[in-house]
């Protein structure tokens, strides 16, 4: 049985061309796009080929260490500044998204609002 479709563009040279990209600070969609294709190329060439998914997994990272790098430097101007951070939090969010915890304890009951009405009330009374 033969494989039907289209056939693939792939090279794996490209894995080492979007390496070069990300690590220049582009991101995955604009790497692709230099190359002629789009991002979800790429997804599926990741899906079929373990190498080229690992390389871009790198690139992935280089990219993040490139806004990382341009972060530091002290001669940034402040719009650039916090578009390298928006940048950072989208590619690396494990390491820069803004992360809250809330921890709850006790139970939690859910009242009425004529039962909230009347607890404020009572609160109220007792407060006089």
């Amino acid at each position: 049985m033969t494989d039907r479709g289209r056939p693939t563009d792939f090279k794996p040279a490209m894995g080492e061309e979007i390496l070069a990209l990300m690590a220049s600070g582009l991101s995955l969609a604009a790497s692709a796009s230099d190359l002629g294709i789009h991002r979800q190329r790429v997804y599926e060439w990741m899906e079929r080929h373990p190498e080229f998914a690992d390389t871009v997994r790198l690139a992935q990272a280089k990219r993040q260490a490139f806004l990382e790098r341009r972060l530091l430097n002290d001669g940034m101007p402040g719009p650039q500044i916090t578009a390298t951070i928006f940048a950072l939090k989208n590619a690396g969010p494990e390491d820069w998204r803004d992360k809250r915890e809330v921890e709850h304890s006790g139970e939690m009951t859910v009242a009425t609002k004529e039962q909230r009405d009347a607890a404020v009330a009572a609160a109220t009374r007792a407060d006089s």
